[in-house]
């Protein structure tokens, strides 16, 4: 799979099929979709990147690329994806095969156009901060949010607004005292209303001079004092709630005030818009339950059952928001800090369709929001030390005949562009050939899915191409257009060598990550039970092994699988007990933070929560080195070290354990023991540190409670049922479960795929 890896380092790009099939009909065999996932903002090392606009064709508007015929005699291009001549722009004129511009090189099939190198402010960020919690919360909160002030670039503009039962927009430019302007939270205002009730619509826009909303983003460096003033004295909202009934918490108005408020005074500016909630909405407008505290807040059976009577109106109303926010070139994102449910599972659609991040911590003095706060104001390396962070991102699409989109899942909304590209069938976003995709950073990645058209297999070429064109703003609102050109080859899968040529082309990482994402949309869009979900994904098992596995009918033990093939179906194991598929012992709110991240992460990382990684630490066996993510790598004189994406484990064995509450590593003779139980640690630490979001840390020992982290994770090779194979030592078996082990699924696999 290493030559999978150079093409996502040269494109940034992954696909399922590296070789095209050549009908439709074959690639519905395949089980596998013909399917990319892409990365915008892939760092490409080596790019080209050019201040000048690039040259599109005058048919299908794709952008030159390296598989352009060049006629340097009469200086003419030839588009690979209409086959229309066009003529070079007389800037072009030197051109020749040893004079080269930069789009046709062979190895610039990736490269940057600047379209506008003004430079604008960076970006706005306004904080919608939720004072219904307590006064030890609110304080952890506001601490956290002065210490992150100076992240910020001095230039960036900032906002502020508050929220309990009523909504307050804090106006930061009054330095006489602290001012604010207050709304109703109990109901829906439309756009107009909170116009004039701030004092920025049309007509006060036409009498003031300049921006009459400016008194509520200004600078960071003119109104720090303003703003941490405001910050250190807010209180608990005061508006009184009986015992039995939740704080009156007005999400839904304040979320859409900010969006008011950014949409009027700064739209296609840069901005984020972060809402930190201490509870669930009960309140107004996208509220999530009711006050009552008999009345329980959802569950996942709630809402199967169709007993969750605010979620689809609420869920409907922030995706609203979030549209409003991506057209307007804003993010939202959602920090949720709370021991209880918060409403993320109805707010997701605020930030999937605006690319922004949800947080989700037992509190807002934990790690994981504290370490994610801080990473979203990384910079991008360079020496102005811009923010790491792109706004209003667009994908377009350009493909051969050959290909069809027939849609995009991932933190976007469809745009309503018609092209001839588009295929009948959709899967996930579809109808168009273009997506909106609001924040982007160099992680964040949308999958794409195909269609082959042609029915017949004579009459295909032999070649096809995809183009992607990103058009995004840097963090200092520098226009960017990034052109990424892929060619594919087609093989009849009908012959030897286009079945042999198929195998090859197999990228199981990719097609596993491909497969988990149409799963989740098809469960977040179709409300499909999971028991459907697993049956859809255990019958594309069953299709794939079924014709590419080399076997004698009626014969399990004969049943084999090539390289290329071989860890897919350990993939699909774990992908069917994930927290994605497997809402058990999971809120609503757990699972669409994990789902959200899987819709958005590259590869690498979305494989590792799929299928986590685990490394073990011996005296024995010397440095870390990987296991197999099963049972029987745990021992009493091994340090596992678990990474699921969003928890990092190290777990000691008994042994480990007892040597570790003794400190044996201070006495001379077992002075390298402290070398030993460093390792783990410092490497749970590198993880922490760069990754977002921050994951839940967990220390535990063999047989200890919150080993529960680690043994969820593992393969049950070992259970009660198969104690006889545990040994005769009369000891318990390590996993008591129901579960299958992935020998007997592997098994079962077998069992089907060889029959008749």
């Amino acid at each position: 799979m290493a030559h999978f890896v150079q093409d996502e380092q040269k494109d940034g790009a992954r696909f399922a099929w590296n070789i095209l099939p050549t009908s439709r009909l074959d690639q519905e065999r395949m089980a596998v979709p013909v399917a990319c996932l892409y990365t915008p903002l892939y760092p490409v090392e080596g790019m080209a990147k050019v201040d000048y606009p690039p040259i599109l064709c005058k048919c299908c508007e794709s952008v030159l690329n390296p598989y352009c015929r060049v006629d340097f005699m009469s200086k003419m291009w030839v588009c690979p994806f209409c086959l229309q001549p066009n003529h070079f722009p007389h800037e072009y004129s030197s051109i020749s095969s040893e004079n080269l511009p930069a789009e046709i090189m062979p190895e610039c099939t990736t490269m940057e156009y600047v379209l506008d190198s003004k430079t604008q402010n960076s970006p706005i960020f306004l904080f919608v901060v939720d004072t219904c919690m307590q006064p030890e919360e609110l304080k952890e909160l506001t601490t956290t949010l002065l210490q992150n002030l100076v992240y910020l670039p001095e230039d960036s503009l900032i906002g502020l607004i508050t929220f309990g039962k009523h909504v307050h927009v804090h106006e930061l430019s009054f330095e006489e005292c602290p001012k604010s302007h207050v709304l109703r939270g109990d109901k829906k205002l439309e756009l107009k209303k909170i116009q004039a009730l701030l004092g920025i619509d049309q007509r006060s826009m036409q009498q003031s001079a300049v921006n009459p909303g400016a008194k509520f983003l200004q600078r960071r460096v003119d109104v720090e004092y303003q703003m941490t003033s405001t910050l250190e004295d807010l209180s608990k909202d005061a508006w009184p709630h009986k015992t039995d009934q939740r704080p009156a918490r007005c999400s839904g108005a304040a979320l859409s005030v900010a969006v008011a408020l950014m949409e009027s005074t700064a739209k296609g500016m840069n901005g984020r818009i972060m809402l930190f909630s201490g509870g669930p909405p009960t309140l107004g407008p996208g509220m999530v339950v009711s006050q009552e505290k008999k009345d329980t807040i959802r569950s996942h059976a709630d809402i199967v059952k169709g007993r969750a009577p605010h979620y689809h109106g609420a869920l409907k109303y922030y995706a609203q928001l979030g549209e409003r926010a991506a057209a307007a070139g804003h993010v939202i994102d959602i920090f949720a800090g709370a021991m209880d449910q918060t409403g993320v599972a109805e707010m997701r659609g605020a930030t999937v369709k605006t690319g922004g991040f949800v947080v989700l911590d037992d509190a807002f003095e934990g790690d994981v929001f504290k370490g994610s706060f801080q990473r979203m104001f990384v910079t991008d390396g360079g020496e102005e030390q811009n923010l790491a962070m792109s706004f209003s991102g667009q994908v377009d699409v350009k493909l051969s005949p050959d290909l069809k989109v027939c849609g995009a899942i991932g933190c976007a909304y469809p745009l309503e562009k018609k092209s001839s590209c588009i295929a009948e069938r959709e899967i996930g976003l579809g109808g168009t050939s273009c997506w909106a995709i609001g924040g982007l950073d160099p992680a964040y990645t949308t999958s794409f899915y195909f269609d082959v058209v042609n029915q017949d297999a004579k009459n295909i070429k032999q070649q096809c191409y995809i183009q992607y064109i990103t058009t995004y703003k840097n963090s200092v609102g520098q226009t960017i257009q990034r052109v990424t050109t892929i060619s594919k080859l087609f093989a009849d899968i009908k012959t030897k060598d286009g079945f042999e040529s198929m195998k090859v082309g197999f990228d199981q990482e990719a097609a596993a990550v491909l497969m988990a994402r149409h799963a989740v949309y098809k469960i977040q869009s179709e409300y499909e039970f999971t028991m459907d979900i697993l049956r859809w994904l255990d019958r594309r098992l069953i299709m794939l092994v079924k014709m590419f596995a080399e076997y004698q009918k009626e014969n399990p033990e004969s049943f084999r699988l090539s390289e290329e093939f071989m860890y897919y179906p350990g993939f699909m194991f774990h992908l069917r007990r994930s927290d994605f598929l497997k809402v058990f012992n999971s809120t609503p709110d757990e699972t669409a933070y994990y789902r959200c991240f899987l819709l958005r992460e590259n590869v690498t990382n979305s494989l590792v929560m799929i299928q986590p990684t685990l490394m073990a630490y011996s005296l024995e066996e010397g440095a870390c080195q990987p296991v197999f993510l099963d049972v029987s790598s745990i021992a009493p004189n091994r340090i596992l070290l678990l990474d699921d994406f969003f928890h990092v484990v190290v777990f000691y064995g008994s042994t480990v354990h007892d040597w570790f509450t003794q400190e044996v590593w201070k006495q001379p003779d077992y002075a390298y023991l402290e070398e030993f139980f460093q390792g783990p640690q410092e490497d749970a630490k590198n993880l922490l540190e760069s990754r977002m979001p921050t994951p839940i840390f967990v220390s535990c020992a063999q047989n200890g409670s919150q080993s529960r982290f680690l043994m969820s994770k593992l393969n049950p090779s070992i259970t009660q049922n198969t104690v006889g194979q545990y040994g005769s030592g009369g000891g318990a078996p390590p996993v008591f479960t129901d579960d299958v082990s992935l020998k007997v699924f592997l098994s079962h696999l077998k069992k089907l795929a060889v029959a008749p």
